[in-house]
């Protein structure tokens, strides 16, 4: 039986982290302008 091919080994420190940090900051300004859009609407 072959193993899976989703069982690869994680990349590299540093890419993880950054991906971290991207989808972060992708979160944390989705959630900002999401906020922003809502106040200018409601006034």
């Amino acid at each position: 039986m072959p193993v899976a091919h989703g069982t690869r080994t994680p990349g590299p420190l540093w890419k993880r982290l950054l991906w971290f940090a991207a989808l972060w900051l992708g979160g944390l300004a989705a959630v900002g302008l999401v906020a922003w859009t809502l106040r200018l609407w409601i006034g």
